[in-house]
């Protein structure tokens, strides 16, 4: 079955792939993921590397696990597969000619290069340096699991030409790299296992390692990549472009406009990190011109928003004083440019045709003595959204245009053909800040046209503008256009953007130091950036700007003080404003959706493929409903790979598929950006699908991901933290689940089936399909964490309300839904084992079909803890046992005889039967009181009284799952 991450990556091959590279997808890459994805090759907790030293007798145990844990995680997967795509990138584009042969040889040997930390992820001893028989049966055992015969039958032929490569792939101590010391080769020319092989396989390997662009001048990793390019007798070299700063949209933008740019200089990008690309470029190389690059970054963003805000998408804002221009949209779009666009947005923005506010304003200047009756009532005919548009846009264009020019009003008066009626003092009316005679001169232009539909309204509209602003122009009424927030945009590129051969410019502290003081002074009127310091300057927040509620006004400010005014900088407000274009977010409304954001960082660097198939899955894997992905999890056997289902998917796979994604924007994610929504109003309902997300991506892809309610990014790249997720601030059902917060790579497994477990208990038994109650999910947590029976008590409680008998495959979930869950929790082992040792007590020697009641399955059960809280409490424990087992063999005893096995094996005398029925039923009644009531509740009738229900509703459970499994052995062919 393919996986996921496999259909990704085939959908980003080319026509014209490789059939080699397909093949190692479309076999060794679902068994890679299956081995290698729970694996560290970097990073990865203390105490599991703690755990396997110690297991190794490794006397630097404790030094060595903190030193590895302390790096960021990677698993062995995603390394493997980038390194190895890293260097078949490098040969393609150089024009290193690979046989076939050669090609199998390079992905075998860097699958197989990290053997060694493949098997401490088992708790084994690698194969030392001089250990070939065990390195190649390592290898040979290793391929067999990865499936190497379905991608190249005859590999066990070269099986030390494989070998060689893995032990092999860096060049330095702990190698065995003389060929003498190996087995022969089977390569004619054995070497080519050395050059360029060898080679490659470094190169792809020590790319794997970097953090960071930069690392390729400041890392000694980046030297060895030159050498290497060196041997292979590539006449390039590597230069990067950096970008010291993370927003999201905005910082995936300048990403992508740099790499377009530096198109036309052949820098090949071949290395992607979250703050910019390592490139392959000449060996004297041309960097590209500071002004002409940050020019060329400024047009890609502003077309994009520019595009948007033509359409009235964002931009604008519309409240009960009319429609309203952001900043950025005047500064974006020339006045003239923005005027001839403003019909448009008029009649995206404005559509309250039931309830239009020209009647409304109409009798207000009615009741003021501006307007007589008979005129309200001429004016009725044209006082409907028809006049509510014109109004808006006269009183938009004035407003943001022309709000000293007195010229204006009568050119409009005359562009309506009013101005026999109106006069510009009918026309200045402000009440409660709204110019209302605007709606009188609109209404009246409407009654005189009152045969127009709304689509000839709009085409008057337009008119309008093109007439004012050819009017504008001639007189020189417009402005000079500025954009300050370009200048700011420049600022923030000259001091965070780095490129091969520019002359670093770090940011002016002072300048930030001098707008903080002032906007901290008693005096000061400036507001500062709320999302950021103030290295930049900030502007009001407007809520056609921010997706979050801006300030509100408030009179309650601290005695001797002054009103806190929270600012947003235009960086920020070009991150909010790509945000509203790309995610279809409303301004000002956006927060009460409860988002929760997922900020999807590499983990250490992606090849170009894997960030392709990043882009083609984040938004595809985020609309998948809960009740799919329970579903698909149970259908695979409760195991991650269920989740790997291209099912979740819902597109076939192939190869230059060239459909148009669903990411956010066709650009590569950089660090990708995600969000999800709730219609209800708890924190619980908010964080249940991201926390679910951030685990199954970073299991299924080896990114490493930040699930957070902040719109800004906690770290500007993945070297700032060391988990594989990180969830800032999470529900309160996180922390009932005693899950950590920082998730390490080898804790992914555990804790997304911990989850998983969790949410289908929740939706099989405590929701209302299509309703969730996910408002009830703490309950659900809490009661399950609390005693592990719950479960099974959880369970009986939704099939008590379906009116239902569980069935064989209920049961088996439920079973191993409490194996999931009691894992690594002693006590809850223990009380699982004690329940089913229990049952098997009492079905020695009382059984009944499972068809029957849950009073008749549990009969023995009831019957003694019946007694053991009816008997006083001073009774000794034999005599609890003898009274406790002789009730129950009286209630035995008026039971069919066919429900009990003992008494109907006629192999035997009855006397022989009475005897071994009575000696099981004092096991059983000898359970019970010792280890259930005196161990496990220590002999507290109240504790074993309040657990009385738990308990059996366990017991239930268990003597089904035993039955099931009786009759599946029954069923079974015996093989002789």
């Amino acid at each position: 079955m393919a996986t996921l991450l496999q259909t990704l990556l085939i959908e980003t091959l080319p026509e014209d792939c490789d059939p080699i590279l397909s093949r190692y997808f479309e076999t060794i890459l679902p068994a890679m993921e299956r081995e290698f994805g729970g694996v560290s090759a970097l990073g990865g907790a203390e105490l599991f590397h703690y755990e396997m030293l110690l297991k190794q007798g490794d006397s630097y145990a404790d030094d060595k696990s903190k030193q590895w844990s302390q790096k960021p995680d990677q698993n062995l997967c995603v390394h493997v597969l980038n390194a190895l795509l890293i260097g078949w990138t490098l040969a393609e584009r150089n024009n290193i000619v690979l046989s076939d042969i050669e090609k199998c040889l390079f992905c075998l040997g860097i699958t197989l290069h990290d053997y060694n930390k493949y098997c401490n992820g088992d708790g084994e001893a690698a194969p030392k340096a001089y250990e070939i028989p065990e390195i190649l049966a390592l290898c040979e055992a290793m391929g067999e699991t990865l499936n190497f015969s379905e991608f190249w039958q005859d590999w066990k032929s070269y099986l030390s030409d494989i070998g060689f490569l893995a032990q092999n792939t860096q060049f330095k101590c702990g190698t065995n790299p003389i060929p003498n010391n190996w087995p022969k080769f089977k390569l004619p020319d054995s070497r080519r296992l050395t050059h360029p092989l060898r080679y490659l396989l470094a190169f792809g390997d020590i790319a794997v390692h970097l953090n960071d662009p930069g690392d390729i001048i400041t890392e000694k990793g980046g030297d060895r990549l030159r050498e290497h390019l060196k041997f292979l007798g590539i006449s390039k070299t590597l230069v990067y472009h950096r970008l010291r700063d993370t927003l999201g949209i905005l910082t995936n933008g300048i990403h992508n406009a740099t790499i377009y740019y530096t198109e036309q200089l052949d820098w090949q990008p071949l290395i992607y990190f979250a703050q910019g690309v390592v490139y392959l470029a000449p060996k004297k190389y041309e960097s590209p011109d500071r002004v002409s690059l940050n020019n060329f970054i400024w047009e890609q963003i502003s077309a994009l928003l520019s595009d948007r805000m033509g359409g009235g998408e964002i931009g604008f804002k519309r409240d009960g004083k009319g429609l309203k221009i952001s900043p950025q949209t005047s500064e974006l779009l020339p006045s003239s440019q923005l005027i001839l666009q403003l019909p448009t947005v008029i009649e995206s923005q404005v559509k309250n045709a039931k309830n239009p506010a020209t009647p409304k304003r109409l009798d207000k200047l009615l009741d003021n003595g501006k307007l007589t009756q008979s005129e309200r009532e001429e004016l009725q005919r044209g006082a409907d959204l028809r006049s509510d548009r014109i109004a808006e846009l006269i009183l938009l264009v004035q407003r943001e245009f022309f709000p000293q020019c007195e010229a204006f009003v009568p050119w409009i008066l005359e562009a309506l053909e009013v101005g026999d009626r109106l006069t510009p003092e009918d026309i200045q009316i402000v009440i409660g800040g709204v110019n209302y005679g605007w709606y009188r001169a609109a209404a009246l232009w409407v009654a005189k046209h009152a045969t127009f539909d709304d689509h000839q309204v709009i085409e008057f509209m337009g008119k309008l503008a093109e007439n004012l602003v050819e009017w504008a122009e001639e007189n020189q009424l417009f402005p000079e256009h500025d954009s300050p927030t370009r200048s700011v945009f420049e600022d923030y590129l000259n001091s965070y953007l780095d490129v091969s051969g520019w002359e670093t410019q770090l940011p002016d502290f002072s300048q930030e130091l001098e707008t903080y003081t002032k906007a901290k002074t008693k005096s000061a009127k400036h507001p500062i950036c709320s999302l950021s310091g103030g290295e930049f300057p900030s502007e009001k927040q407007l809520d056609s700007v921010v997706l979050f509620k801006p300030q509100q006004y408030s009179n309650k400010n601290p005695l001797g003080g002054r009103q806190i005014k929270r600012g947003i900088s235009k960086i920020w407000a070009l991150e909010m404003l790509l945000r509203q274009a790309l995610w279809s977010a409303r301004a000002g409304k956006f927060e009460e959706s409860h988002p929760v954001f997922l900020y999807i960082f590499p983990a250490y660097v992606y090849a170009p493929q894997v960030a392709q198939a990043i882009r083609r899955l984040v938004e595809q894997f985020k609309s998948i409903n809960l009740w799919d992905i329970r579903k698909v999890w149970l259908e695979g056997g409760m195991d991650f790979e269920g989740l790997q289902n291209p099912q979740l998917l819902l597109e076939k796979p192939e190869a230059g598929r060239t459909a148009k994604p669903r990411y956010s924007s066709p650009d590569l994610p950089f660090m990708a950006t995600l969000y999800t929504t709730t219609r209800g109003s708890t924190v619980t309902e908010a964080w249940i699908q991201p926390a679910f997300l951030a685990i199954a991506l970073s299991r299924l892809l080896g990114v490493r991901v930040v699930a957070t309610a902040s719109n800004v990014p906690l770290y500007d790249g993945d070297r700032e933290f060391l988990a594989s997720v990180v969830l800032d601030g999470p529900a309160g059902f996180w922390s009932l689940l005693h899950c950590p917060t920082s998730v390490r790579v080898q804790e992914l497994d555990g804790v997304l089936a911990r989850l998983l477990v969790a949410y289908s208990l929740h939706l099989d038994n405590r929701s209302n399909p299509p309703d969730a109650r996910w408002q009830a999910f703490n309950g659900t947590v809490r009661e399950v964490m609390t005693d592990v029976l719950n479960l099974f008590a959880i369970a009986a409680e939704g099939l008590r309300r379906h009116k239902r008998e569980p069935y064989p495959d209920e049961v088996k979930r439920y079973w191993n839904f409490a194996q999931i869950w009691s894992k690594g929790n002693t006590n809850m082992e223990e009380k699982l084992q004690l329940i089913s040792r229990i049952v098997e007590d009492y079905r020695s020697f009382y059984r009944v079909n499972v068809s029957d009641s849950s009073h008749a399955i549990l009969l023995p059960l009831s019957k003694t803890l019946e007694t053991i809280l009816s008997v006083p409490v001073q009774v000794e424990t034999e005599d609890l046992i003898l009274q406790a087992a002789g009730q129950l063999k009286d209630a035995i005893d008026r039971q069919p005889p066919y429900t009990r096995p003992i008494l109907m094996d006629k192999s035997l005398d009855i006397a022989t039967r009475q005897e071994r029925e009575l000696r099981a039923i004092h096991q059983f009644v000898k359970t019970c009181v010792e280890d259930l009531f005196g161990g496990l509740y220590r002999g507290d009738r109240a504790l074993l009284q309040e657990n009385r229900n738990r308990i059996k509703s366990g017991a239930e459970f268990a003597y089904r799952w035993l039955a099931l499994q009786e009759k599946t052995a029954a069923t079974q062919p015996t093989v002789k």
